[in-house]
């Protein structure tokens, strides 16, 4: 299996987009409108997600768009690809990547996404269904990174 590699979390590649960049763009964007178009611009970033990947193995359960999400072990880090059939949502997912894509097992288990993305002022504009889906994608990253522990 061929590992998507993608430009978000704390990775040492030259165009590697941290958490502190994320933050601090968002931050900037004024309003719902700025948030959505920099999360759009941010989906277009992530590589291309193999067709073959894109199966029930894969599917992130608890989501109304259909997400796909792989998580490997790496020398103690966790490398994490996901994908969207949905724009905003695949934005949504390069927070999720930027968050926890490098991490080890205790870094994800001690980051507070939901407390970033209330940070960020992005809480109060995600849908019941949209803030569901990103829970059940956290909550599968974490799990994973506790049974490899």
């Amino acid at each position: 299996m061929t590992f998507p590699q993608h430009p978000f979390g704390i990775s040492l590649q030259d165009k590697a987009i941290s958490l502190d960049d994320l933050t601090q763009r968002l931050s900037q964007a004024q309003g719902w409108e700025g948030k959505n178009r920099l999360l759009v611009q941010l989906a277009k970033a992530l590589p291309e997600f193999p067709t073959e990947l894109r199966c029930d193995e894969h599917r992130v359960t608890g989501c109304e768009s259909q997400v796909w999400l792989l998580i490997q072990a790496n020398n103690g880090k966790y490398d994490i690809a996901a994908d969207s059939d949905s724009k905003i949502v695949k934005g949504l997912l390069t927070l999720i990547l930027a968050a926890y894509h490098g991490r080890s097992a205790e870094e994800i288990q001690q980051f507070d996404f939901n407390a970033w993305l209330n940070q960020l002022g992005l809480h109060r504009f995600l849908s019941a269904s949209r803030g569901n889906g990103l829970a059940a994608i956290v909550t599968k990253i974490k799990r994973h990174a506790i049974s490899m522990r």
